[in-house]
């Protein structure tokens, strides 16, 4: 069930993330919102940026499930008509959000959502379930509590009114009053011209989302950033996204606080424009997207209009889309050393032609004179395959350079390692300190390929004894 519903509200959320034209009907939203966001898919989907974002969709629904449902991904959009969700509560505690979320569109929607719902309810009833307080039908989903935790939490509630729209909140109080200010028994913004959202309504004229708030009593932004400072000048502000021709556009208004504070915030805006139309590119479209951004004042009001090319922004969302899908190349982790501690000879295998089983290669010497060693000290004998064959130590022979017998250390006598494909076998040498000279012998790699390495690492120093 997981797997249904996943794609069908990874859309929602990227359609609704995303930029979607129809003006914001005023009517649905409460006169006591501080906050609205408006989009009407049907106007996305004609645009370019609306095509590329469903085949998009497309792709992350096949990739969720596998290809194993068979759902038009296209025409299920195509349901989905308008989105509009308001609030009176800014905080950025999820749990203390408060509002509605309404989406219209054609029966189907309707149709395909509830039936969701009901699968959920047989399928996952501890998350599903049906609320028959309301006078319409509804649906609650719940968060399943871990072991040992309270109760499950209702996260949502969706609802089936007899208005053809659906309507999804936290609460049945907001989910009754939301109806009642579809059907007029509420304040609605329409009828509140004092709001200070009311005068951004006309903004969202020929958009494909629009979004508008009042200014938070706290920082959304860090203290000192520039947005921070803006915003003290402002009561509220709101941002329309659309296409104008061509070209995609963005347009954002500002209501200051008051007619010094409008002046405040236009030369603000207007030296961040001047400044950005100062910079040097090569990019001819990107320097066209700068010149094109212009500030005006009317009044309280400061708005920015800027637009940049369309074609070019999906061509990005392309790009961007494929470096995601493509995997980034892995660096191959570097090889491991052969050495430990101080390096005494490094050499390679000798190329032969011979068999394999002749002395040349099966058992050959290196000698490495005048080696100081001390008690204790370990010594690494290390060698990397790169590819060949026949390579392992067969005995060390420590003998001191002024002369006497040997100590000898056969290679069941070492400690054994292998990391990344670096070999080592240690000891520790248990005579005296002094000069020695080691007689290494080893079966030689009769490809050449092997490279060999001895190294010592000498014993820490005995601590300080406490006084």
């Amino acid at each position: 069930m997981n797997s249904i519903l996943r794609p069908l509200f990874l859309a929602t959320a990227l359609l609704f993330g995303a930029t979607a034209h129809a003006a914001l009907n005023p009517a649905f939203v409460s006169a006591e919102a501080r906050w609205i966001v408006h989009a009407d898919l049907d106007a996305l989907r004609a645009t370019t940026l609306g095509q590329e974002l469903v085949s998009a969709i497309e792709k992350a629904q096949a990739d969720a499930t596998g290809g194993t449902i068979g759902l038009d991904v296209a025409r299920t959009l195509k349901t989905i008509g308008t989105l509009t969700a308001y609030g009176t509560n800014l905080t950025a505690d999820p749990k203390a959000i408060d509002g509605a979320l309404i989406a219209s569109g054609t029966p189907e929607l309707r149709k395909i959502v509830e039936s969701a719902l009901l699968q959920g309810t047989l399928a996952q009833p501890k998350i599903f379930a049906e609320d028959t307080s309301f006078p319409f039908p509804a649906y609650t989903i719940s968060h399943a509590a871990p072991k040992g935790q309270p109760a499950d939490q209702i996260q949502v509630i969706i609802v089936f009114p007899p208005e053809p729209v659906i309507i999804v909140g936290k609460s049945k109080a907001q989910l009754l009053k939301a109806q009642e200010v579809m059907r007029g028994a509420a304040p609605s913004l329409a009828k509140a011209p004092g709001s200070p959202l009311g005068r951004f309504v006309a903004n969202a004229e020929g958009a494909h989302l629009f979004t508008a708030s009042v200014v938070p009593a706290d920082n959304v932004f860090p203290e000192n950033a520039p947005q921070t400072r803006m915003l003290r000048l402002a009561s509220a502000g709101s941002l329309a996204l659309g296409e104008r021709g061509e070209n995609t556009f963005a347009r954002a208004e500002l209501l200051a606080s008051s007619g010094a504070n409008a002046d405040k915030l236009a030369k603000i805006l207007q030296g961040m424009v001047a400044a950005l139309s100062l910079a040097e590119t090569t990019d001819k479209q990107l320097a066209e997207f700068i010149n094109s951004t212009s500030v005006t004042r009317t009044g309280d009001l400061v708005k920015l209009d800027l637009a940049y090319s369309s074609a070019r922004l999906a061509a990005m969302a392309q790009s961007v889309r494929a470096s995601m899908e493509k995997p980034a190349a892995r660096t191959p982790a570097p090889p491991a050393p052969i050495v430990t501690g101080r390096t005494l000879a490094e050499w390679t295998a000798t190329a032969s032609t011979a068999p394999d089983s002749d002395p040349a290669n099966s058992s050959v010497t290196r000698t490495i004179e005048d080696v100081e060693l001390k008690n204790g000290s370990t010594i690494t004998l290390g060698w990397r395959l790169n590819g060949g064959k026949g390579v392992r130590y067969q005995r060390v022979e420590i003998t001191p350079a002024q002369g006497g017998a040997p100590l000898v250390f056969r290679s069941d006598m070492m400690q054994a390692g292998n990391n990344r494909g670096a070999q080592t076998a240690r000891f520790s040498f248990p005579g005296a300190d002094g000069v020695y000279a080691l007689k290494i012998t080893y079966a030689n790699d009769p490809e050449g390929k092997a490279a060999y390495a001895v190294s010592v690492r000498d014993p820490r120093p005995a601590a300080p004894e406490k006084k």
